[in-house]
């Protein structure tokens, strides 16, 4: 899973940091480190989310939901 982080300046602008490791701990680490480097203040980190469909949770997970019905048949 890939990960960003969020970090703000001096003027409290918001700047991502991309190119984190795949590991929660590690991507959390290294954008401290970058932050810290660059005379940021780091704020979180989350997962990318790629390719998700926007919608209700129905029609998210359908495909999911699907799969496990007929796992359990």
């Amino acid at each position: 899973m890939k990960f960003y982080g969020i970090a703000v300046n001096t003027q409290n602008k918001s700047v991502v940091i991309n190119n984190l490791p795949t590991d929660y701990h590690a991507a959390t680490k290294e954008a401290k480190r970058i932050a810290a480097k660059q005379g940021l203040k780091f704020q979180f980190v989350k997962p990318a989310v790629n390719g998700q469909k926007e919608g209700t949770t129905l029609t998210k997970f359908a495909a999911q939901r699907k799969n496990r019905k007929s796992v359990k048949r």
